[in-house]
């Protein structure tokens, strides 16, 4: 009896432990691992491909820079362009076209670098690690970022025509304008006339870049400006035809002349400030848009550098050797 009940407690304790190990392999069996990923399978084609995608970060890293100096350059412009200096509004335009061209070449390298890879697409899951094909996408998705600053720029420049012409004529009016009030205060108001047709020409032009605007921006300010030196050139010019008329008196035409050169001075502008509106409503009218792009750009490809940075940090390829 006792022998069998030693038997019997054998085979519990054996029970309990076959039970005991049991559980233990389908607890293992049945929970799911950390990812889907089977790092060791793809291994070896991830090291393969990992230098290129290092270079094509680096390209990617050179191709946001140039779009930096670009996003600096547009803003350059704009501001130069807000604030009246055409000089500096045409060098910023050169450098943004320079850049433009940087920027394509930097985008060519960029592609012909991924174009060197094996096909990483979904088919090729099962043979690159989701990191791999986490980056290859990310440096994909990346390029058509610079795709449209090309003719984001030559918009910005063509926007910045009108103006630079606006500017050159406005200034040329009153500086020949100037030298002809100059001839006018000295006598000779033969000259004076000669030249303020002169000054005249220049507003005429003006108006005809007006015209082009008009579509664009609300030129309601510009006209004013126009329109009110357009008035004083005339009065002043009435004015010195009328002393011509009669040097040796002053006549009723002249009286009239000179109330009118009086009203049309005292609606003269004091000073440039209502130019560097004009010139802002310019801006408004499409070159605003054109650096709004180009900022955009620049975000989405400062993202995509965040992105594959972190696609590629330690831990994401296996190290199995």
């Amino acid at each position: 009896m006792r022998g069998r009940s030693l038997a019997t407690l054998g085979w519990l304790v054996a029970a309990i432990v076959i039970a005991l190990g049991s559980a233990g392999i389908a607890g293992g069996l049945d929970h799911p691992p950390s990812s889907g990923a089977r790092p060791e399978l793809t291994y070896g084609a991830d090291r393969l491909v990992a230098p290129i995608l290092d270079g094509s970060t680096a390209d990617l890293r050179a191709l946001s820079d140039q779009v930096d100096v670009l996003a600096g350059e547009g803003r350059q412009a704009l501001s130069a362009l807000v604030s009246g200096d055409t000089p500096g509004l045409q060098a910023a335009i050169g450098a943004g076209e320079a850049q433009v061209g940087a920027i394509a070449t930097a985008a060519r390298a960029l592609r012909t670098r991924l174009a060197a890879l094996p096909p990483i697409d979904a088919a090729a899951a099962a043979r690159f690690g989701p990191s791999t094909l986490d980056r290859y996408a990310t440096l994909i998705a990346a390029l058509p970022a610079v795709d449209t600053l090309g003719d984001e720029w030559t918009r910005l420049a063509a926007g910045s025509v009108p103006a630079v012409e606006l500017t050159t004529y406005l200034s040329a009016h009153d500086r020949i304008a100037g030298q002809a009030v100059q001839l006018g205060a000295a006598g000779k108001y033969a000259a004076a006339i000669q030249t303020l047709a002169k000054a005249t020409a220049e507003l005429a032009a003006a108006r005809i870049v007006r015209d082009e605007l008009a579509s664009l921006i609300d030129t309601s300010t510009l006209d004013a400006w126009i329109d009110r030196n357009a008035t004083y050139d005339a009065a002043v010019g009435d004015l010195w035809a009328a002393v011509l008329a009669s040097p040796a008196r002053v006549t009723a035409a002249a009286r009239a002349a000179a109330a009118r050169e009086e009203a049309a001075k005292a609606q003269l502008p004091r000073n440039t400030s209502a130019l560097v509106v004009i010139l802002n409503d310019i801006a408004q009218g499409g070159l605003n848009q054109a650096v709004i792009a180009i900022e955009d750009a620049r975000g989405r490809l400062l993202d995509a550098l965040a992105a594959a940075a972190a696609q590629a940090s330690p831990g994401a390829s296996p190290a199995l050797d």
